[in-house]
């Protein structure tokens, strides 16, 4: 059985080889691999933006033109209701409206 100090000398030798070879992972460029991956991660993840940017314009385009479409025909209908109402009434102009007072107790 290794003793308590065989153990720790054995983590640290172990840990120092690791601390070796993150250091000289740090010091070396990264792999084309890497740098490859890296944008492919990118393009991949600025393909799902436009996607879901292109879905919202749609969802908002879709909206405004519903709202557009529902003032049109409220458009419509009050010029109809204009018209009926020259027909049956005349073109007599609007009367004015009653001007208040200004001041106290009026």
């Amino acid at each position: 059985m290794a003793t308590l100090n065989q153990i720790l000398a054995e983590q640290t030798k172990i840990i120092g080889e690791a601390k070796s070879s993150l250091e000289a992972a740090f010091k070396k460029p990264p792999t084309q691999a890497a740098t490859i991956a890296a944008r492919e991660a990118t393009v991949a993840d600025l393909k799902a933006r436009v996607a879901n940017l292109t879905e919202t314009r749609a969802a908002v385009t879709r909206h405004i033109d519903q709202q557009v479409a529902g003032y049109q025909s409220e458009i419509v209908a009050l010029e109809k209701l204009i018209e009926e109402d020259k027909k049956r009434f005349g073109d007599q102009p609007t009367p004015p409206r009653p001007v208040r007072g200004k001041g106290r107790g009026k």
